[in-house]
């Protein structure tokens, strides 16, 4: 899920179920050695390990003594061999500029890491090509959004003010935010029929509270909602190991 609520939602409903236990790949069969200290890894479109056969993705990687990601990583589209992501580690954390591109081929995010942390300015780009939206990361702290266009290419938030939205797996996030930050009431809803699944208030940019609308749970701890993207790839540093590929594949 690319919404921090929707996971927040899913986990409670798994929580109320009895956990079974899952058969996972061999480790052996989710990556090859292709040199030296270089390895290509295959993984399934949320960036779990799985075997070459049910893989949507892999990636080329350097590895280190201590068995860390280490140099130039690239991330491509097995289907089509579409490059998907590019830049670099060092001791296993992110470092330096880092490019996240569309099934299409058209950039979709380009900004830097600093020990495996996300910093300064970040572009975003909509798969069409157009300007997406800016957005600036301050040393772990949620990131401020400093412009925002629509589909269209109407600029919807102008050196940090205005309104902001999101659509992803069929949701739509929205609010408006003063100086970067999120301000007043936003909503997480469904696009086919606009049902409210959840909302949020902030005081310049300070979470208030916020409710699950079907499960009439309030919540006062912690927001869930984010303004940034979810780093999918980012999974990939937690070696998860899938199941087997379906038998046939």
């Amino acid at each position: 899920m690319l919404l921090v609520i929707l996971s927040f939602v899913n986990n409670n409903a798994w929580a109320q179920k009895p956990l079974q236990k899952e058969e996972k790949a061999k480790l052996d069969d989710c990556y090859r050695i292709v040199g030296r200290d270089s390895v290509v890894f295959y993984y399934s479109v949320d960036y779990v390990l799985t075997p070459p056969g049910c893989a949507a993705i892999r990636r080329h990687i350097r590895l280190d003594s201590a068995g860390h990601f280490w140099g130039y990583v690239r991330d491509y589209k097995l289907s089509n061999n579409q490059l998907l992501l590019q830049g670099a580690y060092r001791e296993g954390l992110m470092e330096g500029l880092f490019e996240v591109y569309h099934d299409t081929g058209e950039l979709a995010a380009r900004g830097n890491y600093r020990k495996g942390q996300q910093v300064g300015d970040w572009g975003y780009w909509y798969p069409s090509g157009r300007k997406r939206q800016v957005l600036s990361f301050r040393n772990g702290l949620d990131p401020l959004v400093q412009q925002f266009w629509d589909e269209a290419g109407q600029q919807l938030v102008k050196d940090g003010n205005g309104t902001w939205y999101r659509q992803e797996d069929g949701m739509q996030l929205s609010g408006t935010v003063v100086g970067g930050i999120p301000d007043g009431r936003w909503q997480l809803r469904r696009i086919d029929d606009e049902h409210l699944v959840a909302r949020e208030n902030f005081v310049k940019g300070n979470f208030r509270n916020g409710v699950l609308v079907d499960q009439m749970y309030a919540y006062r701890d912690q927001s869930r909602f984010s303004v940034a993207d979810w780093e999918q790839y980012r999974a990939a540093e937690k070696y998860s190991i899938g199941t087997p590929c379906p038998s046939g594949k």
